[in-house]
């Protein structure tokens, strides 16, 4: 009996130990997230594209047993992973972002300075910044060329002009 006693107490400090990691993401109006929870994502077209990336990146927080390794290379790679998937999803279906959790720079910013923070260990810049797909084309823009713009001025020259006069003959 005594001896189920102690393993039972010894079970109850490793999963409280796993279940107590230091690793905190603050993430605005969220407060503080652990970083078991912060890759759940509450919207369920993301949670269908993007899957694979973020359950294996789940997988590997989980698999940590100290906080040292919730900022290694490895995870931090399976997290950017997940994230990028999320941030090229709503690209490419031009959403806003549903979740402060899906697709957010800033939570990778607050990941890393939480392991510099709390583990000292500083995350490569790599590892941590979301880039733009391939096949964006960015926001629209409205060019004129050099023609275009004159005929433009010319235009607003008159109708300015033609302002003028009417407010002085007054």
């Amino acid at each position: 009996m005594q001896l189920f006693a102690i393993l039972t107490a010894l079970f109850a400090l490793l999963a409280g130990r796993v279940l107590a990691l230091e690793i905190a993401i603050n993430i605005g109006d969220l407060g503080s997230i652990p970083a078991t929870q912060f890759l759940d994502v509450s919207d369920s077209a993301l949670q269908v594209a993007c899957g694979s990336q973020c359950t294996s990146a789940n997988e590997t927080i989980a698999a940590c047993t100290d906080d040292n390794c919730l900022c290694t290379n490895a995870t931090m790679k399976a997290i950017l992973q997940c994230e990028q998937c999320m941030f090229s999803t709503l690209i490419a279906e031009n959403r806003p972002m549903p979740d402060p959790l899906a697709g957010n720079q800033i939570l990778l910013t607050n990941y890393t300075a939480a392991c510099l923070s709390g583990v000292n260990v500083t995350v490569p810049a790599s590892l941590a910044t979301l880039m733009t797909p391939d096949n964006w084309d960015g926001p629209f823009g409205q060019g004129l060329t050099p023609a275009t713009t004159a005929i433009t001025l010319i235009a607003a020259l008159l109708v300015g002009g033609g302002a003028i006069a009417v407010v002085n003959t007054m």
